[in-house]
C-alpha cells in the first residue's frame, strides 16, 4: 500500500493542474449531495427498532393527542373573566391568521353552532347514548307527580327572560332525558373540574382557560414544528405585554418540546464543534508557528466528513441529526492522522520513508476504528446505525486523504531547527521508564476492575429531552391544574375489521368505567360512550323498545298532555317528543358524529389502508399502575403503552445490545490487527 501512494503522490506532483481539476470536482460534487440531506431530530431514533417497538410506536404516532398542545391561559391579580375570554379571543384570532399552517384543530372553545348541532345529535339517536342505569333514573320521571313538578318546572323556566333559548328543548324533550345523555361526553377526557362559561373551557374557580391545539405537523416533524414553536411564543410576548398583570398563558406539548430539543440539539453541535475548532487551533498554532498549518490539517477532517455526509445521503436521504452530534468526538480522531503525517515531515523524514514507516501504521489504525463503528450496524437503531457509517466513513476518508494531500502541500526545510515547545518537552519525558508513572496507572487499573460495575445505565429517555426553563415552569403549573402529573397510559385496541375493534373498545370502555367508580385508575378519555360497535348500538336500540312500551308511551302522554293543561299547555304541545318516543332506531356510523366538531373523533379513531385503531387514555396513580397493567394484560390485539416505561425497557435492550458489541469490536480489531501484525503476542500488547 505504501508503494501505491508512493506512485500516486510522484503521479500528483507531475500532474499537478489536472490533480487540482479532480479535488475541485470532487469537492463540489460531494458538496451538493451532502447539501441535500435532511436532518432528524427525533430523539426516539436512539429506540432499537424492533417488531414490538416498530408497532408500539406506530401507534403512538397515530394517535393525535398525543402531539396535542395544552394553552393555559390564567388570570392574575388585577384580571377579570372578561379579560381571561378576551384573551382567548384574541389568541384564536391571532391563530386564524395563520390558516392551517401550524394549527389544525383547537378545542376547548365552543362554536356558535356546536351546541346545537351536539343536542341534535344526541336527540336524533337517543337510545344509543343510554345505559341500563339510566332507565331507572328516567322510570323515576315518569310517576304522575314527577311529571306535574317536571312541567311546573318547564312552565317556570319558559316565563323566566331564559324561557326564549329554552323553548325548544322543552317542547322537543320536556322530559330533560337528552341531558342524562349529554353526561357522556365527559367520558371524552373534559372531567368534572373544568366547566363551560363563555364558550370556554374554564376551571371551577374561572382562573383558568384550557385550549387544546393539534399541530399540522406531528411531533417528530420537529423542522416544521420549530416555526410554529416561534410563532406561538411571538403571540405569547405580544399578548402577555397587551394584557400585563392582567392575564398570562403558557404552553405545553409533545410539539413544542421536540422543536425546543431541536433547537439545542443544533445549538449544541454549533457549539461544541466550535469550542473544539477553536481550542484545537489555538494548540495547533502555538506549536506550529503557523497560521496556516492548522487549515492544512483540518482539511482531511472536513474532507473525511465531506464524503460520510454524502455516502449516508445516498444511502438514506435523511439521518439523525443525534448522530452526527456525537459524530463530533471524530474530530480529535481524524486530527491524529494528520498530526502524524505533518510530524513525521516537519522532522525531516522523506516522503519514500514516510508512506514506508507511517502510511501503514495510519490505515490500519482508521481500519480498527472503522471496524468497530461499523459494529454498530448490529444494533437496530435508526441513530446508532447513523453514526456507524458516518464514523466509518469519515474516518477512512480523512486517513486516506491526509496521506495523500498533506504531502503535496506541506514542506519542511531540512536545514530549519524548530524551536522547541512545551508540547515537544512533555512528548520528550521517558514515561516508560518512571517507576512512578507506572505505578499509578497499575493502581489506577486495579482500582478500575473494583468500581467499574458501579456505573448505573439511565434508561429514561425523558432525561434525553430538553426542556426550556419556560416549558418546565408550565408543565409546573399544568401539573397543579390538572392530573398531567400522574401516570398517562394509552390503550390502544386494533385489527383489520372496524366491527371486531369496535366490539373490543365497547368491552375495554366496560373495564375502564369499573375501574374509575373503583378508585384504581384517575380519569380516562374514551370515545367508547359515543362510538360503538353495530352489535351494540342494536342491544341498546332494543333496550329503548322494550323500556318504552306501548303502555308506557300511552301513559306518559296522558300525564304530560293532564299535568300541561292546567298550566296552559296545549295537548299537542309535545308532539315532538310523542313521535321520538315512537321512532325507529338505527345504528350510525363514526362518521356521522365527525360532523360534529365538537367530538373529536379523529383523536380517537385512526382508520387507514391496513387496520383501524382505537386508543383511549388512562391516567393512574403509580401505586395503581400494576393493578391495571394486569386488567389488560390478556386482552387480544391490545397494547397497553406507558410510554416511560416502553422507552426503558427498549434502552435497556441497548444497554445488552451494547454488551454484545463490545464483544464483534474486539473480535473484528484483533483480527486486523493479527493479520497487520502476524503476531499474537503484539496483538495482545496493542
Amino acid at each position: 500500500m505504501g508503494s501505491f501512494l508512493y506512485k500516486t503522490n510522484l503521479w500528483i506532483q507531475n500532474n499537478k493542474g489536472a490533480s487540482l481539476f479532480v479535488l475541485l470536482l470532487c469537492i463540489l460534487t460531494l458538496s451538493t449531495l451532502a447539501s441535500k440531506i435532511e436532518f432528524d431530530d427525533d430523539i426516539t431514533a436512539l429506540i432499537p427498532a424492533s417488531e414490538e417497538s416498530k408497532k408500539i410506536q406506530e401507534v403512538l404516532k397515530s394517535i393525535a393527542f398525543t402531539d396535542k398542545i395544552i394553552v393555559a391561559i390564567r388570570r392574575e391579580k388585577e384580571g377579570s373573566l372578561d379579560d381571561l375570554t378576551n384573551y382567548a379571543n384574541v389568541f384564536l384570532d391571532s391563530l386564524e391568521q395563520t390558516g392551517n399552517q401550524y394549527i389544525k384543530n383547537v378545542q376547548g372553545k365552543l362554536n356558535d353552532d356546536d351546541l346545537p348541532n351536539t343536542l341534535k345529535l344526541v336527540y336524533d339517536n337517543l337510545p344509543l347514548f343510554l345505559e341500563k342505569a339510566d332507565y331507572v333514573t328516567i322510570q323515576n320521571k315518569l310517576t304522575k307527580d314527577s311529571i306535574s313538578a317536571i312541567t311546573k318546572a318547564n312552565y317556570r323556566t319558559l316565563i323566566s327572560p331564559s324561557g326564549i333559548l329554552a323553548k325548544k328543548t322543552i317542547l322537543k324533550d320536556p322530559l330533560g332525558i337528552s341531558f342524562i345523555a349529554l353526561k357522556k361526553l365527559q367520558k371524552l377526557g373534559i372531567g368534572d373540574d373544568f366547566k363551560l362559561k363563555n364558550g370556554y373551557l374554564v376551571d371551577q374557580n374561572e382562573q383558568h382557560i384550557l385550549l387544546f391545539l393539534t399541530p399540522t405537523h406531528g411531533s417528530s416533524e420537529t423542522d416544521k414544528n420549530t416555526a410554529l414553536y416561534d410563532k406561538l411564543y411571538q403571540i405569547q410576548n405580544d399578548l402577555n405585554s397587551q394584557f400585563e398583570h392582567k392575564i398570562v398563558a403558557d404552553y405545553y406539548g409533545a410539539a413544542l418540546v421536540a422543536a425546543a430539543n431541536a433547537k439545542q440539539i443544533k445549538h449544541d453541535i454549533q457549539l461544541t464543534i466550535s469550542i473544539a475548532m477553536t481550542v484545537l487551533l489555538v494548540i495547533l498554532v502555538l506549536f506550529y508557528r503557523k497560521l496556516i498549518t492548522p487549515f492544512i490539517l483540518f482539511f482531511p477532517t472536513i474532507f473525511g466528513g465531506l464524503l460520510a455526509v454524502a455516502c449516508l445521503y445516498l444511502l438514506r436521504t435523511t439521518i439523525s441529526a443525534i448522530s452526527l452530534g456525537i459524530g463530533a468526538v471524530l474530530l480529535g480522531i481524524t486530527l491524529d492522522y494528520s498530526l502524524h503525517i505533518l510530524t513525521h515531515i516537519r522532522n525531516g523524514n522523506s516522503i519514500k520513508n514516510l508512506y514506508h514507516s507511517v502510511a501503514p501504521s495510519i490505515l490500519v489504525s482508521s481500519l480498527t476504528t472503522a471496524a468497530a463503528f461499523l459494529c454498530l450496524l448490529f444494533l437496530e437503531s435508526q441513530a446508532l446505525q447513523d453514526l456507524g457509517i458516518f464514523a466509518a466513513i469519515s474516518v477512512l476518508g480523512a486517513s486516506f486523504f491526509a496521506l495523500v494531500f498533506i504531502p503535496q502541500v506541506y514542506r519542511s526545510k531540512s536545514t530549519q531547527v524548530h524551536k522547541k515547545t512545551i508540547l515537544d518537552r512533555i512528548s520528550s519525558l521517558e514515561l516508560h521508564k518512571n517507576k512512578w508513572t507506572i505505578a499509578t496507572v497499575i493502581l489506577l487499573l486495579i482500582v478500575s476492575m473494583f468500581t467499574y460495575q458501579r456505573v448505573i445505565f439511565n434508561q429514561d429517555i425523558s432525561k434525553l429531552n430538553y426542556e426550556t426553563e419556560t416549558l418546565i415552569a408550565a408543565r409546573e403549573r399544568l401539573e397543579t391544574l390538572t392530573d398531567i402529573g400522574a401516570t398517562s397510559i394509552y390503550l390502544s385496541t386494533y385489527g383489520e375489521h372496524t366491527e371486531a375493534v369496535l366490539q373490543r373498545n365497547d368491552s375495554l370502555f366496560q373495564q375502564l368505567e369499573t375501574l374509575k367508580k373503583t378508585g384504581v385508575i384517575n380519569s380516562y378519555s374514551s370515545i367508547g360512550a359515543l362510538v360503538q360497535s353495530e352489535h351494540t348500538q342494536n342491544s341498546k336500540i332494543n333496550n329503548w323498545k322494550h323500556f318504552w312500551s306501548p303502555q308506557k308511551i300511552k301513559n306518559t302522554k296522558q300525564q304530560l298532555i293532564e299535568s300541561g293543561a292546567l298550566l296552559g299547555f296545549k295537548k299537542q304541545s309535545f308532539l315532538s317528543f310523542y313521535d321520538l318516543l315512537e321512532t325507529d332506531f338505527k345504528p350510525i356510523q363514526s362518521k356521522d358524529l365527525a360532523l360534529v366538531s365538537s367530538i373529536p373523533i379523529d383523536d380517537f379513531i385512526v382508520n387507514d389502508s391496513v387496520a383501524t385503531t382505537i386508543t383511549s387514555l388512562i391516567k393512574v396513580s403509580k401505586e395503581n399502575y400494576s393493578k391495571v397493567v394486569t386488567a389488560f394484560e390478556n386482552t387480544p390485539q391490545t397494547l397497553l403503552i406507558n410510554r416511560k416505561q416502553v422507552n426503558e425497557t427498549f434502552l435497556g435492550n441497548l444497554k445488552n445490545d451494547f454488551n454484545s458489541l463490545i464483544g464483534y469490536s474486539l473480535l473484528v480489531v484483533l483480527l486486523i490487527l493479527f493479520l497487520f501484525y502476524r503476531s499474537f503476542a503484539l496483538t495482545l500488547i496493542t
